[in-house]
């Protein structure tokens, strides 16, 4: 088991920033903003041969007087069990403050390891006011983490007694983002799939900002949850947060191998909905229709044909997408989840022989005459299937432009029931044979 490192601290001290500079990657939101950061983040961090995870935390709630505060306040303290060191990383330029030393005492008491981290120092003549801040130990790790001074230091400070060595280079699963508008419920089928409140989930659309990564193994499987903020259309990003959410969600989708598109089954299907279903499709991602909250559905013999006849007149391009209907809440239909994911995972890898494929092109072509073009049919030469994930076919031909797209979506269906791909998306493109 990798050890793990929580990052603490007041609101806008620069854990974010930290955590980005040790990970190695943008991952986490860091904006001149206080309380940007809500949730656990979780990042991997390699140094000197050693590996250990890095959890970014919300900001030290000033009062546990709201609902949401007490939430966040319940995800630091769980990281901080989580956690094999603490950084409690605070302000150098703000000064000391008195939650801080209560917090340090909190930590003395519960006997973990800790370090004190002292941010936005960006030199070393900045170093003379680290006096005031002795009061939360001897020993003080002056960094900027902005500016990359100092952090080397503090890494090899983290990692004296680590002795877990690099283990792997690439994530050796299936990585499914959960995606979807604001407040359909992501979060809460993140926490039904993993049986705990991993994430903030508050009723306040927008309470999820970062993507948060999660691992869970199931049997001799292994995935990766991408958890993300709910994607607003371009006019809603009201604020830059936003904008860095979607941008972020966006990212997650180019990550998995599966998307999660949450749909709300009380509200039906939005535009936003198409334009994230979209996204899905223009990265060739695999997606799985989650009708949402269908616990409050009343529900007759017609009631899925119609929820059927709603995708397939708004989400044409994604028809021929698998459907669950669940209920997050109530943890309805969840358990289907697991099996949709590994089965369209399975069709997204499908490989095809090429003999078989160019005995369906003929048996395709003899059963519907080819397209015209300029006067002259269309001639189909042969087949050939370019990579899976998603599975890609290219096709030579006499005229590729004379190829319409109607002719194309009956060469899609024909591939997709002869080869079993099922759910995944099939990309077929045309080429102009040489002669």
């Amino acid at each position: 088991m990798k050890p793990t490192v929580a990052i603490i601290g007041r609101p806008n001290v620069g854990k974010s920033t930290l955590f980005n500079r040790m990970v190695g990657k943008r991952e986490a939101i860091t904006l001149d903003e206080p309380g940007v950061t809500r949730d656990r983040h979780y990042g991997d961090v390699s140094w000197d041969n050693h590996d250990f995870i890095c959890i970014d935390t919300g900001g030290l709630p000033f009062t546990t007087d709201t609902q949401l505060n007490r939430r966040v306040r319940k995800q630091i303290d769980s990281a901080i069990l989580e956690a094999d060191v603490v950084l409690l990383v605070v302000d150098g330029q703000a000064g000391l403050m008195p939650e801080e030393e209560e917090m340090f005492r909190q930590l003395k008491k519960a006997g973990k390891r800790f370090l004190t981290v002292v941010n936005k120092v960006d030199e070393a003549s900045h170093e003379d006011s680290l006096n005031e801040f002795y009061p939360l130990g001897d020993e003080l790790f002056p960094v900027s983490a902005e500016h990359g001074y100092k952090i080397s230091d503090l890494l090899d400070r983290i990692i004296v007694d680590f002795s877990v060595t690099v283990e792997e280079v690439a994530f050796a699963g299936i990585r499914v983002a959960i995606v979807g508008r604001p407040n359909v419920g992501k979060s809460s089928l993140l926490n039904q799939l993993l049986g705990e409140e991993r994430v903030v989930v508050d009723a306040t659309p927008g309470t999820t900002r970062d993507v948060i990564d999660t691992e869970v193994v199931r049997g001799s499987k292994r995935y990766r949850l991408l958890d993300t903020a709910g994607i607003r259309r371009k006019g809603k990003w009201e604020f830059r947060v936003e904008r860095y959410s979607v941008l972020a969600a966006l990212k997650a989708i180019e990550r998995a191998d599966v998307c999660l598109l949450l749909l709300d089954a009380e509200e039906g299907i939005h535009k936003q909905d198409a334009h994230i279903a979209g996204y899905i499709r223009d990265a060739g991602k695999g997606a799985i229709l989650v009708w949402n909250k269908w616990d409050l559905i009343k529900k007759n013999r017609s009631t899925i044909d119609s929820y059927t006849e709603k995708v397939e007149r708004t989400l044409k391009f994604l028809s021929f997408a698998p459907t669950l209907f669940l209920s997050a809440k109530t943890g309805e239909g969840c358990t289907e989840v697991w099996a949709a994911i590994d089965r369209l995972y399975h069709q997204c890898g499908i490989r095809v022989k090429t003999s078989a494929l160019n005995e369906l092109l003929e048996k395709l072509l003899a059963e519907h005459n080819p397209p015209v073009h300029a006067g002259k049919p269309v001639k189909f030469f042969y087949a050939t299937q370019t990579k899976s994930y998603p599975p890609s076919f290219l096709v030579f031909v006499t005229n590729p432009e004379g190829v319409h797209f109607s002719f194309e979506r009956y060469m899609v269906n024909g591939f997709r029931e002869a080869f079993a791909l099922g759910g995944a998306p099939i990309f077929l493109s045309f080429r102009r044979k040489r002669k």
